[in-house]
């Protein structure tokens, strides 16, 4: 019965066409093995040592515990395997560290910054590693610089054609937008300089309004992000649109320095790639396991994203049939639902955030995939 529903609940998000799903059929190599290239800023390269394998070693160790074969690759290919342990469970894993992550790079080059499209160009780590998968998450540097928007538009722009241009035909394009920022901690205070004053200089802003200014920033990028990728969708069919910032639900507690994730950030944020990239490889959580049931890093907060500790724990939705699955995507693609009330928006709420959205299509796969002998049959 297990198949069949998968089967049938796979059809319907085919159907609703969402975003990242399907489509993976010949993503596998020869061998089965998946090669995924993670490129971005500090938030990718992990920054400090303690936070070696950034959201990396979250998303290739819960690819691994699903069953897919993982080959982390990138211009920085040193060939070795650290050992993440969680400090309070003891619980360790070993992971691939291959990635195309630059602390405090840039989308594209300028005045004081590295550019992560020159370094692609310089490496042509695209063209030698020929990734099957690529998620890009660039721009924090951008925001902290106070950027202009519409540069950084058009650099974001050219750095994905950029990107397309040199990946295999098959392969597919995750782009994402930025993390909220947490930007008067005193580690971090300094790099936030350009929002504490006018353009002239003639206006002194307290830390409050520089705050709200730049999460406004934060909130038009991520805005710019989408909207690029929504339109490149029109001409290239591998490019798609990630939300792995909607991870970082607290900055305090997620973030160790105002900007960059602790590992309980980046568990969450492994935890969204690794859903994310699991429902489009066409799997979800084989019976009896989740993403990253033995990679959280054991910190007390709450969150409304997919935990990275055992679902039974931390996400328990509620029970729902095929047919829910059903009506949930002809809601998402803009038709006209009967009986779609309060009470049933609240059921489908799957995040529980709040908002009906693909993710909550994609949970509801997942549960019913692993519904096992619960009664999802109308």
């Amino acid at each position: 019965m297990k198949k069949l529903v998968t089967l049938l609940s796979a059809a319907v998000i085919a159907a609703a066409s969402i975003p990242f799903l399907g489509g993976a059929e010949t993503v596998a190599d020869d061998n089965g093995t998946v090669k995924i290239m993670c490129i971005g800023d500090s938030i990718t390269d992990g920054y400090v040592p303690d936070y070696t394998g950034s959201y990396r070693k979250f998303l290739y160790h819960g690819l691994k515990e699903k069953g897919y074969n993982i080959d982390m690759v990138g211009s920085k290919d040193g060939g070795y395997t650290p050992t993440y342990t969680d400090s309070a469970t003891g619980k360790s894993f070993e992971f691939d560290n291959e990635n195309t992550g630059y602390s405090g790079y840039s989308v594209k080059a300028y005045p004081g910054r590295n550019g992560i499209l020159e370094t692609l160009q310089q490496t042509k780590c695209l063209q030698d590693k020929k990734p099957d998968i690529v998620t890009l998450q660039i721009g924090t540097n951008n925001i902290i610089d106070n950027h202009d928007m519409n540069e950084s538009r058009n650099e974001l722009g050219e750095l994905i054609e950029y990107i397309l241009a040199n990946i295999p035909e098959n392969s597919t394009l995750f782009v994402t937008g930025i993390p909220e920022l947490d930007p008067n901690r005193a580690g971090v205070y300094d790099w936030f300089s350009n929002y504490r004053h006018s353009a002239d200089w003639q206006t002194q802003y307290d830390d409050a309004t520089a705050e709200a200014n730049i999460h406004k920033a934060v909130a038009e990028y991520n805005t710019v992000v989408e909207t690029t990728v929504k339109q490149m969708q029109a001409s290239h069919k591998n490019v798609r649109p990630a939300y792995v910032q909607t991870a970082i639900t607290d900055v305090k507690s997620q973030l160790f320095d105002g900007v960059h994730p602790n590992n309980v950030g980046y568990a969450a944020m492994g935890a969204y790639w690794t859903d994310l990239l699991a429902a489009y490889l066409g799997g979800g959580a084989q019976s009896g396991t989740t993403a990253a049931t033995t990679t959280t890093a054991t910190t007390t907060t709450t969150t409304t994203t997919i935990s990275t500790a055992t679902t039974t724990e931390i996400y328990q939705p509620p029970k729902c049939r095929v047919s829910d699955l059903v009506l949930l995507g002809r809601f998402l693609l803009g038709e006209e639902v009967s009986h779609f009330d309060d009470e049933t928006r609240k059921k489908y709420d799957m995040c529980d955030d709040g908002r009906l959205d693909m993710f909550d299509l994609v949970l509801m796969r997942r549960y019913l995939c692993d519904a096992g002998s619960q009664p999802v049959w109308d």
